[in-house]
């Protein structure tokens, strides 16, 4: 499948794993995936949400909440003391990620890090060194969506709007459960999605 995935929608995939590692979750769900397609601010369909006021940043401090962070991230509360201090962590990883790229904060996975030291002790071991986190079932579904939306469409691709629609699950998932608490409602941004699609071709 991931060889239809357009370049824009290869790099959702790519920066979601990374929103994922930058929360500390131990895997990429529907979740990571919308963060993914809201750090593609040039596709079409990230401006039907930005119409609906969800943002990359406004998405990661939902998500900062409804989920929040996990084992060796800061917490809320952390944030919220160097706040008083005038620090702004969502500054400070902007700025981070501007001068030297995407995920520049984030730490390597432990077990990437594991192994590649036991490799370099000599001791090889089977698995994933590639350090890319697990795909949560209903992330894995929403990739599938995502390749029926573009069949159904009659695109031979699967693009950043065909993720997006995949995410736009009505039997509800991490997703639209934070479109949900930014109060845009996940079938408004369906169908507006569908129709600037329907305008472009």
């Amino acid at each position: 499948m991931f060889e239809r995935f357009t370049p824009a929608a290869r790099q959702v995939v790519v920066r979601a794993q990374e929103e994922a590692r930058a929360f500390g979750h131990p895997w990429l769900g529907t979740e990571h995936l919308l963060l993914g397609v809201l750090a593609e601010p040039q596709a079409p369909a990230v401006s039907v949400l930005s119409d609906l006021g969800v943002t990359l940043d406004t998405g990661r401090a939902a998500l900062r909440k409804l989920v929040g962070l996990g084992r060796g991230g800061l917490g809320e509360s952390d944030a919220d003391a160097l706040r008083t201090l005038g620090i702004d962590l969502d500054e400070v990883r902007r700025r981070a990620e501007a001068r030297f790229g995407p995920g520049a904060l984030d730490r390597p996975p432990r077990q990437r890090t594991r192994r590649l030291m036991r490799r370099r002790r000599g001791r090889c071991e089977a698995g994933d060194a590639t350090g890319h986190l697990p795909f949560m079932p209903r992330a894995k579904r929403a990739l599938e969506r995502a390749a029926r939306e573009a069949a159904t469409l009659g695109d031979v691709y699967i693009g950043v709007e065909h993720l997006l629609l995949g995410l736009l699950d009505p039997k509800n998932n991490m997703a639209t459960e934070l479109l949900r608490h930014l109060g845009a409602d996940p079938d408004i941004a369906r169908s507006r999605v569908l129709a600037a699609l329907g305008k472009a071709a």
